[in-house]
């Protein structure tokens, strides 16, 4: 009898125990496909930071919202801390579906290992010259990388997503939107501003940008790195920006930190005749990139200005040099800016010229700046175009292991570097990352071991007999590369924030 009820018991508790587990099993299905992040917790769409989530609390029944990183970017302070970070136009780890998860899979603190027993090249200097290591997207070690690489970002604050539509969101300010908008190279594509909102799409060196605010609802950022590039890339995978200077140019500010230069420039005018004045501290009254440059972190009262007066109110100099610019009217159309530079703004343009900082892309930069200051040095330069594009040529065709040590491709040294070096100098103008880089690193490698302070201030613009020069030295090849590169930059609209929320979610 005892062993009957013994039995009986045991089955019962059997039983409620199956019951229990059946019910507790399709409560927790139940539960998944109730959760408003089913979709977006997974591997797929998180990348790296699905490994990074913390373990449900077991007295919950609900799960909370899964974790992302707390992204903040601008000039003072850098991309998350970091001012030269090295980007990967190929992500180095997975990377997701998520566009936060894309940028900080191409964004490093540190220079990244693509392969396990690369050299680390760790320092600023050095990572303006390209050097490094590369493996194939396809080989093994890099398909294994993420282990290595995987740490990248692993110190960021972290706070649960936001769910936008079928997104799992961060929260970024449009300072951050902005600075990573000109740290990637980004060029305006499309903008619409109408009844139904705002949207605008921005192509960069990275990849794609997509804003949209609809009116009443919150305003979404989307990025989408390039599907055009994979294991046929021929440039090295990685390369270093310093998130100041690309604030600095995109604000139309040239500084010097040590010697104390700083000077902002005006924006594009509509067509007629102004004369250029130098202003001292006067860029926190102007109406041109000052916004942008105190909301990077930059302190306009310390900044010089360079401002364009109407002619009419003041005569025009009979020693001033004569500049023609392009119009805010837009195309011949609207005619041309006729800038008349006295001799004392000559002098502030030439030290702004030799104080451009280097870089080993094109910029999204100030186009008032960039206006002024490539119209100004456009008779030197041309007057170099021919021996410059020769001498890259020849660091190529002298110097081919070097390049391939650093990254380049051999056939692609060896074929077509020196030539595709030397025509974008001859064009006189483009658009083109790749370009840029090539030309840069041709100049890193003739320079030899200059430092990136060294590269960011010459003396060849200031130089008295810069008219006379015959042969390029060195601090001529660095100064002419430099308006090089702003020839073939891009403009921005520095006042986009006008258009934009303070806070924005980044799908």
């Amino acid at each position: 009898m005892d062993t009957a009820n013994l039995t009986a018991a045991w089955l019962s508790f059997a039983a409620t125990a199956v019951g229990l587990g059946g019910l507790i099993s399709q409560a927790s299905a139940i539960n998944d496909q109730l959760d408003p992040y089913h979709a977006t917790r997974t591997a797929e769409y998180l990348g790296i930071w699905f490994q990074r989530q913390p373990g449900p609390p077991w007295w919950k029944i609900a799960k909370p919202p899964p974790e992302g990183p707390v992204i903040a970017a601008r000039m003072a302070d850098g991309f998350c801390g970091v001012n030269a970070v090295h980007i990967a136009r190929i992500p180095v780890v997975p990377p997701g579906k998520a566009g936060w998860s894309t940028i900080l899979a191409m964004f490093h603190n540190d220079w990244p290992a693509l392969l396990p027993d690369a050299a680390a090249v760790r320092s600023v200097d050095a990572a303006e010259k390209g050097a490094g290591v590369v493996a194939s997207a396809d080989s093994e070690p890099a398909r294994n990388r993420a282990a290595g690489v995987g740490a990248s970002w692993v110190n960021l604050d972290r706070t649960g997503l936001k769910r936008h539509q079928s997104h799992a969101c961060i929260v970024i300010s449009r300072t951050t939107l902005i600075t990573m908008l000109v740290t990637t190279n980004g060029r305006p594509v499309f903008q619409y501003s109408d009844a139904t909102g705002f949207r605008a799409g921005y192509a960069s060196y990275c990849g794609q940008w997509y804003i949209t605010w609809p009116i009443g609802q919150e305003a979404i950022v989307k990025f989408a790195a390039h599907d055009s590039i994979g294991s046929t890339e021929v440039l090295p995978r990685s390369f270093a920006q310093r998130v100041d200077r690309c604030g600095q140019m995109v604000s139309g500010v040239v500084s010097a930190p040590t010697s104390g230069f700083a000077v902002g420039f005006c924006g594009r005018k509509n067509a007629g005749l102004y004369r250029l004045e130098h202003a001292v501290k006067g860029f926190q009254g102007a109406h041109s990139g000052r916004h942008l440059y105190n909301m990077m972190g930059g302190q306009a009262y310390k900044v010089d200005f360079l401002h364009a007066r109407a002619v009419a109110e003041t005569g025009e100099a009979d020693d001033a040099t004569v500049l023609e610019l392009p119009s805010k009217d837009g195309g011949d159309k609207g005619g041309k800016v006729r800038m008349a530079v006295p001799p004392h703004e000559e002098d502030v343009l030439r030290q702004a010229l030799d104080c451009l900082p280097w870089t080993s892309l094109s910029w999204s930069m100030h186009r008032g700046m960039r206006d002024v200051l490539t119209a100004y040095g456009r008779g030197v330069m041309n007057t170099h175009r021919a021996a410059l594009a020769a001498l890259l040529q020849r660091t190529v065709a002298d110097r081919p292991d070097v390049f391939r040590a650093r990254g380049w491709d051999p056939e692609f040294v060896r074929e077509n570097m020196g030539p595709m070096a030397a025509s974008a100098v001859l064009a006189g103008a483009g658009n083109s990352g790749d370009s840029v880089r090539v030309v840069t690193d041709i100049v890193s490698v003739y320079v030899g071991d200059w430092d990136v302070a060294r590269l960011d201030e010459v003396v060849f613009w200031r130089r008295p007999d810069v008219n006379e020069i015959r042969e390029l030295d060195k601090q001529a090849v660095v100064a002419l590369t430099k308006l090089f590169v702003l020839e073939w930059s891009q403009e921005f609209d520095y006042q986009l924030y006008h258009h934009l929320p303070i806070d924005l979610y980044f799908a």
